[in-house]
């Protein structure tokens, strides 16, 4: 008899056990996809919360405190967040709270008794760019163009870069941004990666010629040649009738370094062309890369493709594609007028037109030469229209229509770049900057040979 009650006892025990194991391990199989992104966390928010949308401006990562402004409004959110608090991207991913990035539009749920981030995740109508180089601002229509599409930026409009709130102006096309949004509207724009300056010495020897990097800039060398260029370290080459010299440069953020070519060695190069152009009717601007180049007399390239643009108020623009294959090229191109149906411009013998290769920011550059642009203000500064000198400021020059940057620059002050937007509305164009800043001691980088 004792034995049976023993084993009936064993056997209520066993099943003890076996329910305890199986409601373990079904809890910490549903906290284990929860852990994984397998729930909705900011639309599922706990009891006595609040929720706020908005765009991530501060993550304070040694106090784990994180401001999120308010979408069109300056309101500001300060909340905090622990090992606790549950946060998603946009591809409901999970992340720790230093990994949130200025910028990021959230939808945070928060405890409203001590500010406390429950729960955070990227809204799923939220668009996204990274790694953005083309891009302008019209600030007359608060509209910015990315990616081919126009959007409404406005007052609210987060633009970040350096760690602090810049105007969207601050930005040039030589930069690389992140970019996020909701429907047609901005809501923050983030700089990633800056851009520099480099500045020819002592290069006589290539006044007249053209300086390369191999990041794809293409200027022509003047006596105050100054090329702005992303962060990153490039191979300078400046070249002129066969001759040629090479320097490694670095560009820092902000910075301006020189290329001191003053211990340079004539080098005969070979798959070097003089270009000789023949432009029809005069007066006319040509582009070879959407840089204005001075074709009055032989142009020094590289063998290689070269994206071509030739402009005249008046007149049909033309583009094509320059093919350099030979040490002497001459290439007549002759504009039709625009009363004219019939096209008679066919660079001869090695420029075919080519609509798959040509640069859009080539293509939406357009001459009219009877009308002006004009900057009046820093006085004193040189001025740069995409990466070409064009005189001490205030000073005149030819209407260029289209987005481009404009450079300025004076001996001890910071050099400073503005993307412009210049429309097609028929008139002159007075621009005014503010005045340059002061640079401090020691900003200058070097060059290796």
């Amino acid at each position: 008899m004792m034995l049976k009650k023993y084993k009936i006892y064993t056997g209520v025990m066993y099943c003890i056990i076996f329910a305890l194991f199986a409601v373990t391990f079904t809890s910490c199989s549903t906290i284990r996809k929860t852990r994984t992104g397998g729930k909705n966390l900011a639309a599922s928010p706990e009891p006595d919360t609040k929720a706020v949308i908005g765009v991530v401006v501060q993550n304070d990562i040694e106090t784990q405190r994180i401001q999120i402004r308010e979408l069109d409004s300056d309101v500001i959110c300060t909340l905090t967040y622990d090992a606790t608090s549950l946060i998603q991207d946009k591809y409901k991913e999970e992340r720790y709270g230093e990994d949130v990035e200025v910028g990021m539009i959230l939808q945070a749920n928060y405890r409203e008794e001590d500010a406390k981030l429950v729960s955070a995740e990227v809204p799923k109508d939220v668009w996204e760019y990274q790694e953005v180089q083309k891009f302008s601002f019209s600030s007359d229509e608060n509209m910015m163009r990315v990616a081919g599409s126009k959007y409404q930026y406005s007052n609210n409009t987060f633009f970040f870069a350096d760690n602090m709130e810049i105007a969207p102006m601050e930005f040039t096309n030589q930069d690389l941004i992140t970019v996020r949004g909701i429907g047609i509207r901005v809501y923050s724009v983030v700089r990633t990666s800056g851009h520099g300056y480099i500045r020819l010495e002592n290069h006589d020897s290539f006044v007249g010629g053209m300086a390369e990097l191999d990041g794809g800039i293409f200027v022509p060398v003047s006596e105050n040649t100054l090329i702005t260029a992303p962060e990153g370290t490039y191979r300078l080459t400046l070249v002129k009738k066969g001759l040629s010299a090479v320097k490694t440069v670095k560009v820092e953020k902000d910075k301006e370094v020189t290329a001191d070519f003053s211990d340079y060695k004539e080098v005969v190069t070979q798959n070097i062309s003089e270009v000789t152009f023949t432009v029809k009717p005069d007066g006319a601007e040509l582009y070879l890369n959407g840089t204005a180049v001075d074709y009055s007399t032989p142009v020094t390239l590289h063998y290689g493709k070269y994206n071509l643009m030739v402009s005249l108020t008046g007149y049909e623009t033309y583009t094509a594609v320059l093919e350099i294959a030979g040490p002497v090229i001459p290439v007549r191109i002759e504009l039709a007028d625009k009363k004219s149906s019939k096209a008679t411009n066919t660079p001869k013998p090695s420029a075919t037109p080519s609509s798959n290769d040509s640069n859009d920011d080539t293509v939406t550059k357009k001459i009219d030469s009877d009308h002006t642009i004009t900057v009046s203000a820093p006085e004193g500064a040189e001025v740069y229209l995409d990466n070409v000198y064009k005189g001490m400021a205030p000073c005149t020059f030819t209407k260029v229509i289209g987005s481009q940057t404009i450079t300025l620059s004076d001996s001890g002050y910071v050099t400073k770049s503005y993307p412009v937007d210049i429309l097609d509305d028929g008139k002159d164009v007075k621009l005014s900057f503010a005045d340059l800043v002061k640079e401090n001691s020691g900003s200058n980088g070097e060059t290796e040979q």
